[in-house]
This record gives C-alpha cells, sequence and structure tokens, in this order.
C-alpha cells in the first residue's frame, strides 16, 4: 500500500479521522462517519497505533468509510498532525487548513453544529 497524504484530497474540504480497531469509542462513532461518507464527505481514515490486519478486520466488520486509509504503526504522523488520542476527526479546508477539531467521538449532534459547518467554511479560500 502506497503512502496516503492529504494532497490527494487537495481543492475541496476532507476529514481525517484517527481511529483505532481496539479503541472502543471508534466503534460508537462509526456509523456517523459511514453516514457523512454516504453524504459525499471524503474521508481519510488514519489507523493510529494498530496494526494493519487488525485495521483491516475493524473495516470489514463495521464497513469503510475513508476514501483512504493510512497506517500509523508507531503514531508518529498523528503527533504530528497534533492528534492526542483516538478517535479525534480534523477538518481540512480546500487550501488545506485545519478549520475545526473534535476531540471526541462524532455524533450527528456534532456533525450538525461543528463537521458541517467547518467543511462549509472550508470550501472557499480562507
Amino acid at each position: 500500500q502506497g503512502r496516503v497524504t492529504p494532497a490527494a484530497f487537495a481543492g475541496r474540504p476532507f476529514l481525517i479521522n484517527s481511529f483505532a480497531s481496539w479503541c472502543v469509542p471508534c466503534r460508537a462513532e462509526h456509523p456517523v462517519l459511514l453516514d457523512l461518507a454516504r453524504s459525499g464527505v471524503p474521508i481519510m481514515g488514519l489507523a493510529y497505533k494498530d496494526d494493519p490486519e487488525a485495521t483491516q478486520r475493524f473495516l470489514d466488520e463495521l464497513g469503510d468509510p475513508y476514501a483512504a486509509v493510512g497506517v500509523d504503526r508507531d503514531g508518529a504522523y498523528a503527533l504530528d498532525l497534533g492528534t492526542s488520542g483516538v478517535p479525534e476527526t480534523f477538518v481540512i479546508s480546500a487550501d488545506g487548513r485545519l478549520v475545526a477539531v473534535v476531540r471526541e467521538p462524532l455524533t450527528p449532534e456534532t456533525v450538525e453544529r461543528v463537521i458541517r459547518p467547518a467543511l462549509q467554511q472550508g470550501a472557499t479560500p480562507g
């Protein structure tokens, strides 16, 4: 599997969602991510400190909302991104700016209150 970078999503707002197969709250938020993906929101998954086989089993079991998944076995990329744990979701604007961060499991309410407004804000250059 090649390197996945946010550059692959350039030109439109997208989400980066850090998750792990061992993370119980990640399972709870997963249906929300599936709904976002179905509604056309591009999501990059970042498998945080996870085994690639376990990550694949997790996605096979629960469904795969991600346009791409990066495996961050040692957590180095997540640290660069500013992740403090999982799950976390970052909204990246069309021009590559960080416009919002949710440091808890996503809920439908959080999507409407934080994620969708940030995606709209991120659709236009800042």
